[in-house]
């Protein structure tokens, strides 16, 4: 099993990984971990500005970055407030 590091980057803050995950089947189960992560991340928080960038980048055992997976979200109020 590989080691994979997911640090998390929040609009221009980034949270480095410093313990790393043993994932089997490569990189497309670091993938895959990757866009999970995203997801548990946008669940979690109620981000406080309008628009957010959100991206997990993952490096390998010997830190060297091999993908990164991305998620823009913007919302707005529309009509009326209640």
């Amino acid at each position: 099993m590989a080691l994979y590091y997911f640090d998390v980057r929040d609009n221009d803050r980034l949270f480095p990984d410093d313990e790393g995950t043993r994932l089997a089947g490569g990189l497309n189960a670091a993938r895959a971990e990757a866009f999970a992560a995203l997801a548990d991340y946008v669940r979690e928080i109620a981000p406080p500005d309008r628009r957010c960038c959100l991206a997990i980048e993952v490096r390998d055992e010997h830190s060297q970055p091999i993908l990164k997976a991305t998620m823009t979200f913007e919302f707005e109020l529309i009509g009326r407030q209640i």
